[in-house]
């Protein structure tokens, strides 16, 4: 343990003043799409919306992400992934101003549209811009401090989002669940992203990879097969599948089955939140005592029985498999856009990542919106599983993935 540590420290001494910046980016806006994520529903519910709604507008906004998909990837590769990144987190915020003014259900799936094709070319442009500025030895750490920025921050901004409606109420003199407190409440979400996009404004610097000479033409000119890139986002497809399932639920499965209240299931999804960015962070260790794509698959697999405990009557139980859930997708999926990245050309990254953007908001969309029309007649049991088994399948294509490694990881 002392070893690892001493090592994790060393390798934390070595990452470049770029990446912080782009960590605390990834915080602040972890933040706001944390307080998004569990007051959007009960905002929607408030209004009077169903729950075949609220899948509905889901399905829109992963559905945003199929359609936008490839040109958000010649964005980043014609702009860069930094200025895409911008781009993509102003146009969010004004998306969320649009959401939050619409008077009508089709007014609200047209600003969803916006927010999620925003919110996908933000996120997928972080990806390529952290291999820009780091080195193949560091990219499985950095990318999954990243993801724990991301991640562990929902324990703060879940928790604070459960609460927020109590306050607006107390300013609004209205009820806690009344439309308007949820309203006042949710523009947070604007401003939290606005203020994000402080520490990226500057230019930040790419890192020179050291190869040996006559590598980088190699590299360059090997390009990978439209079927190669395919299969290697297809685990992709099948986690947003799994997360399609229950994630746009996830609030109303803890109030629906355990009567929770929203501070209630607030914390709930906050201590789910501490598991995913645990995880985050834990990831890079266990890949460097068995392997990356080894590493990169158990982790997914692990999910599998975690969500199966989410079956049980019992809260604490479902609780434990709600967070060790987070955990193991947490760990798994930037090891696995880490071995993508370490496998595809340079010229080639931004396609692979919105591929696998687009596959994921394909598999969420699809799940989603079936499952918002299949849970009021059976319940969450199914989807549950349906879950489970997705993630399990995904695992497996991670593990069957026959990838030649890149000059830079033999440099490295």
């Amino acid at each position: 343990m002392t070893h690892i540590t001493s090592n994790l420290r060393v390798s934390i001494l070595k990452i470049p003043a770029a990446v912080w910046r782009i960590l605390a980016h990834s915080f602040i806006y972890g933040f706001a799409l944390s307080i998004a994520d569990i007051l959007f529903n009960f905002y929607l519910v408030s209004q009077g919306y169903t729950i075949n709604d609220v899948g509905l507008l889901s399905m829109v906004s992963r559905a945003a992400g199929m359609v936008m998909g490839l040109p958000i990837g010649w964005l980043i590769d014609r702009f860069g992934s930094q200025r895409a990144m911008i781009g993509g987190v102003i146009g969010y915020a004004l998306g969320w101003a649009a959401l939050l003014q619409a008077p009508a259900l089709p007014w609200l799936i047209a600003a969803q549209f916006v927010v999620g094709a925003c919110y996908l070319l933000a996120a997928t442009a972080v990806t390529p811009l952290l291999a820009l500025v780091t080195t193949e030895e560091l990219r499985p750490l950095v990318f999954g401090m990243n993801a724990s920025a991301t991640l562990i921050v929902g324990l703060l901004g879940s928790a604070v989002g459960g609460v927020l409606p109590m306050g607006a109420a107390l300013m609004m003199a209205v009820e806690p669940q009344s439309t308007v407190a949820y309203r006042v409440a949710l523009t947070t979400v604007i401003g939290l992203s606005i203020v994000a996009l402080w520490p990226v404004l500057v230019q930040l610097p790419a890192v020179a990879e050291r190869r040996a000479a006559g590598e980088e033409e190699s590299v360059g000119s090997r390009r990978l097969s439209w079927f190669m890139l395919l299969w290697m986002a297809l685990p992709s497809f099948l986690l947003g599948v799994g997360g399609g399932a229950i994630l746009p639920f996830q609030n109303l499965f803890f109030r629906d089955q355990f009567g929770l209240s929203d501070a209630g299931v607030g914390l709930t999804l906050s201590l789910a939140s501490l598991g995913a960015g645990v995880g985050a962070l834990l990831g890079a260790p266990v890949v460097r005592r068995i392997g990356l794509q080894r590493g990169a698959a158990l982790l997914r697999l692990g999910a599998t029985p975690a969500m199966l405990l989410m079956l049980t009557p019992w809260l604490p139980l479902a609780i434990i498999g709600f967070f060790a859930r987070g955990f193991f997708i947490a760990a798994s999926y930037p090891m696995n856009d880490a071995l993508v990245m370490g496998a595809t050309p340079t010229t080639q990254r931004g396609l692979a990542m919105s591929l696998m953007s687009l596959l994921w908001a394909g598999g969420w969309a699809i799940s989603a919106v079936i499952w918002g029309w299949v849970t009021p007649i059976f319940g969450y049991g199914p989807q549950i599983v349906a879950a489970a088994l997705a993630y399990a399948l995904s695992a497996l294509v991670i593990w069957s993935l026959r990838l030649q490694r890149s000059a830079e990881q033999t440099a490295a």
